[in-house]
């Protein structure tokens, strides 16, 4: 299947043909995933040499198609100026559940991590919360597009882009909530940056996929989150799994809130 993406992926690029294809085999891939079957299969085989590299070839493909689809999705909608309501039918329900979850509120600030040209989740949550939203991606094109999808949409006051996680360091220490997307292979790394910026009372979505989900997302070590606890009880049985986490106080921390608790 990743020579087919891949192959798709030039047809795409050269011609600009054959997206919705492009797109069909990802849901196929998807379907792939959600089938038991095929998932214990994956726990037989998942410490063969061979399947990992596969699989990790697979995951690189399916994360660059999915880039592709995206701008082009997020192009159609503002260059052919179609009804945004049809845009909005098709607003991830997911998003809408992680959102209650983490108790989600009116007028809170929402860091979206790898948030891609075609944002569903943190334009549901925009539009339906008047959540002040940053999306966040490396990829330069994938700003541009979804900047104007944004504008399009009539969202520019409150959904914005940027490139990096700390370049807003006002808005990371502000934020009552960050999506990092199941798609950004260094979750560690960000989770440790944001540690010592973000407040003792933010919520950090961490969307990612082991086993056989890893085929289409970045997988995690939940062990490796020692900076972390867990504040609600992860999402299973979708594309993706998901953790939801707060800061777990440090000693020093949790002696200087004892401190001025205590009033000593």
């Amino acid at each position: 299947m990743a020579d087919e993406l891949d192959g798709l992926m030039e047809a795409v690029l050269e011609r600009n043909e054959r997206w919705p294809r492009l797109g069909g085999q990802l849901d196929r891939l998807c379907e792939f995933i959600l089938d038991e079957g095929n998932g214990r299969c994956w726990r037989r085989c998942a410490n063969d040499a061979v399947t990992r590299m596969a699989a990790e070839r697979l995951r690189e493909a399916s994360a660059r198609s999915l880039g592709l689809v995206e701008k082009m999705r997020a192009r159609q909608v503002y260059a052919r100026e179609r009804d945004a309501d049809l845009y909005t039918a098709l607003l991830s329900a997911s998003a809408r559940e992680e959102w209650e979850r983490v108790r989600g509120r009116r007028g809170a600030k929402v860091m979206f991590i790898g948030a891609g040209a075609f944002p569903v989740s943190a334009i549901t949550i925009a539009r339906e919360t008047s959540a002040e939203v940053l999306c966040v991606d490396i990829d330069e094109e994938a700003v541009r597009h979804g900047t104007e999808l944004a504008r399009y949409l009539g969202m520019k006051q409150t959904f914005r882009y940027t490139d990096g996680h700390l370049s807003e360091p006002e808005f990371a220490s502000a934020a009552t909530h960050v999506f990092i997307a199941s798609l950004v292979p260094e979750k560690l790394d960000i989770l440790r940056e944001l540690r010592p910026r973000v407040r003792s009372d933010c919520r950090i979505v961490v969307r990612y996929g082991n086993g056989l989900k890893s085929l289409f997302n970045y997988p995690l070590d939940p062990g490796a989150l020692t900076d972390w606890r867990t504040a609600v009880p992860g999402r299973t049985g979708g594309i993706y799994d998901t953790l939801v986490l707060e800061p777990r106080a440090t000693a020093y921390e949790w002696q200087n809130s004892h401190f001025i608790a205590s009033g000593t």
